[in-house]
């Protein structure tokens, strides 16, 4: 699919981008868990793998535009699957997913795959509550099938947040109250998913050292509910990278999921002068308010230029818009694989007229200068998509994208989003 950018006067307006994998991907297998029908919008397309997994289970999920219909069935409404259920690839709900169908009457076999490592943790726990585990082929285990899971309590200081909630799922598989002895983390809260659908969880403080019981009665059932998933804010950047550049824009990025590990860019932007506002809504996701200003040149390099690897290309064009010399370096691992990613990318910047100069660890940009627009061959990347979407919002002519599938697979509105929030230049 190729697709054609014209250049802009401004953006403004509102818009929202696709949900958080993380948070769909847990709504849907708690949907799923609950009681009576949920209703999920702004799930993100990469979803249908998950959404194909349930379905295999017995749940009858449908599609409306914008919302899953998920028809939850209860604790123990999920059917036998007619074949190995395949948990590699997936996040922490392949651990909840695993909890469950320890608590089934049936028996299933699962493959973990790159979920070894934490599944096979999980899965001791399991055991120690009575649940049937049994390891076969490589990677492969027979879950379930057997008496009940029995309550106990799990010394769960040492364990990752996926873990911990997944033992309070099977929890619910219980006659009684299973607890979880842990230390609290700064932000942490193991038990925040499964009360957001009704499930009671008590929290108690043990002791001056900051040791907390959590504990969890067996029996109760999930209720369905309707939610709105949050943004991913990575899926946000390019719109506000473009904003930034294109005098008199004001845009507001709403209800976006701004989590620690995803804000990285965002710190950046605000380190280079970018006029960005962050408001907070009462259901925990923030809005971003984006104005039109000019960003500082900088260096980023060592663990900087690591946090940001996925957003080079990005990163790049928005350099030429700096009032300065732009340098990105120790990215070298980019030039690994089948093709150089790098020499790719400068080769592109060049088609456009960026002043932009490599060395075998990274590029330098200089900023200031007009770009022109070009055919670009992405190679189906969505980031140098992105990028270059971007880019020919502020570049002379029109700028032509080879093979967007991919970034239209993460984001289906992204250009009709980019002609709703723009003005054209006449």
């Amino acid at each position: 699919m190729e697709r054609m950018v014209r250049p802009a006067r401004k953006l403004a307006g509102e818009a929202t981008v696709p949900g958080e994998l993380e948070s769909a991907s847990q709504a849907l297998v708690l949907a799923a868990l609950a009681q009576g029908e949920s209703r999920i919008s702004n799930s993100p397309l990469s979803c249908r793998r998950l959404v194909r997994l349930l379905r295999d289970l017995g749940i009858a999920i449908t599609e409306e535009p914008g919302v899953l219909v998920v028809q939850g069935k209860g604790r123990l409404g999920f059917s036998a699957p007619r074949d190995t259920v395949n948990l590699e690839g997936l996040g922490d709900e392949a651990l909840y997913l695993l909890a469950l169908l320890c608590g089934q009457e049936f028996s299933t076999r699962v493959y973990l795959g790159e979920a070894e490592e934490e599944g096979r943790q999980l899965l001791a726990l399991m055991a120690a509550s009575g649940a049937e585990v049994h390891a076969e082929a490589e990677g492969r285990w027979l879950v379930g099938g057997g008496r009940p899971l029995q309550p106990i309590t799990h010394a769960a200081a040492e364990l990752v947040l996926g873990i911990k909630t997944a033992l309070l799922v099977a929890g619910l598989y219980t006659q009684g109250t299973t607890t979880l002895r842990e230390l609290l983390k700064t932000g942490e809260r193991a038990e925040r998913p499964l009360r957001q659908w009704g499930v009671e969880v008590l929290r108690r403080r043990q002791d001056s050292e900051g040791e907390w019981a959590l504990s969890i009665n067996g029996g109760q059932e999930l209720k369905g509910r309707e939610l709105e998933i949050a943004g991913d804010a990575l899926l946000a950047l390019p719109l506000v990278v473009a904003a930034l550049a294109l005098r008199r824009s004001e845009l507001r990025l709403r209800r976006l999921a701004i989590r620690s590990g995803r804000r990285f860019f965002f710190d950046l932007l605000r380190q280079l002068g970018a006029p960005l506002t962050f408001e907070e809504n009462d259901d925990g996701t923030t809005d971003v308010l984006v104005r039109s200003g000019k960003l500082k040149p900088t260096r980023i390099a060592g663990q900087r230029a690591e946090k940001l690897l996925d957003q080079v290309a990005l990163l790049a064009v928005m350099a030429t818009q700096s009032e300065g010399e732009f340098v990105i370096r120790d990215v070298e691992v980019l030039r690994q694989g089948e093709s150089d990613y790098l020499a790719h990318l400068v080769q592109q910047l060049r088609f456009i007229e960026a002043k932009v100069g490599e060395f075998p660890e990274g590029l330098v940009v200089e900023g200031g200068y007009p770009l022109k627009g070009a055919a670009i061959d992405t190679r189906g990347n969505a980031g140098l998509c992105f990028a270059f979407a971007v880019a020919g919002l502020w570049a002379e002519g029109e700028m032509t994208l080879s093979d967007t599938q991919g970034l239209e697979e993460v984001f289906p509105a992204f250009f009709p989003t980019l002609e709703k929030l723009q003005e054209r230049r006449k």
